[in-house]
């Protein structure tokens, strides 16, 4: 079993709100100078909601190499959002589960501690079935293996007794509160796995029964965003994903991009296009379709103008 094979790998070294180094790690996110970044987006007019959002990276010749991770996912900011491929057996490209768990493996060892699914074909990962969906094989158990594998036992300062955050899993609850090392431990091991579910080849609401399709979409982009801005000022680090990792991926991160730091349709649209172009992928468009670009724009200008209402309440 691929999976037997995991034990006694480094776990990341993590720190919050800070870059990230890693023992051992191929194509980890490079290690982030964030005052010499701040004042970079600032000189480029960017807007950080938060100093828990690492700033965006110029876009020079090194924009590539600082986003490239794999042929099936990139980073789209380093070393807090990581976007990509459904990363386990699926009905294309990954067929196996040996390849399925090397995926998962080379995620887990770049921090990632949070998977999003934007794929409304598939549902959430806790009530997918063993026998999984049209192909699609449910990831979230072989995850929290391989993390569990990669952390080694939990140090014999927060055992009590024979519980481990693992075993406390599967067992009554217990009888003392567990130490406040022990609750830490056994957060920093958990993997969280959220569900936004889009419709594939499509933008948000398009396939609902509402007379206005684009309100309830900017609504679910709203949302979704928000989500992931919530979640990396919490200190998780986020791998987003649909099918292809191109489509609706690459829509909700040029809204994310937009939305966090301030950058404009277009550029947010480029830094996209060109960490997607990273996975050698046949020079395939990100996002995928005209309709998801179309919504891109409006999104960015919805939102610009909201901003502009907050600023200038009374403003006619």
């Amino acid at each position: 079993m691929a999976l037997a094979q995991q034990s006694g790998i480094a776990a990341p070294c993590r720190s919050r709100n800070a870059a990230f180094r890693y023992c051992s790690v191929h194509r980890a996110a490079p290690l982030v100078n964030r005052s010499r970044l701040t004042c970079q987006a600032q000189a480029q007019g960017s807007v950080l909601a938060s100093e828990a959002f690492a700033p965006l990276l110029p876009l020079d010749d090194s924009y590539e190499s600082a986003h490239s991770f794999s042929d099936f996912a990139n980073w789209l900011v380093p070393g807090s959002l990581l976007v990509g491929r459904y990363p386990y057996v699926e009905p294309s490209r990954c067929k196996s589960y040996q390849e399925g768990e090397a995926k998962l493996e080379q995620i887990l060892k770049a921090g990632i501690t949070t998977f999003m699914s934007l794929q409304a074909e598939v549902p959430a990962q806790a009530e997918l079935a063993l026998r999984g969906v049209n192909g699609f094989m449910p990831y979230k158990s072989a995850a929290e293996l391989i993390k569990h594998s990669m952390a080694g036992p939990p140090p014999s300062d927060i055992m009590n007794g024979l519980r481990t955050p693992e075993l406390d899993r599967y067992l009554p609850p217990r009888h003392k509160p567990a130490n406040e090392a022990y609750i830490a431990y056994a957060a920093r091991e958990t993997l969280e796995f959220a569900h936004s579910p889009i419709e594939d080849l499509s933008v948000p609401g398009e396939r609902h029964p509402i007379e206005d399709l684009s309100v309830p979409g900017e609504r679910q982009l709203e949302e979704i965003v928000a989500d992931m801005q919530r979640r990396i000022e919490a200190g998780e680090v986020l791998y987003a994903h649909c099918w292809g990792g191109r489509g609706r991926v690459g829509l909700v991160g040029a809204c994310f991009l937009a939305a966090t730091y301030g950058v404009s349709a277009d550029e947010a649209l480029e830094r996209v296009q060109r960490a997607f172009d990273t996975r050698k992928d046949n020079e395939r468009r990100s996002p995928e379709t005209d309709e998801q670009h179309a919504m891109v724009r409006k999104f960015v200008a919805a939102h610009k103008s909201r901003q502009a209402g907050s600023l200038h309440p009374g403003h006619e």
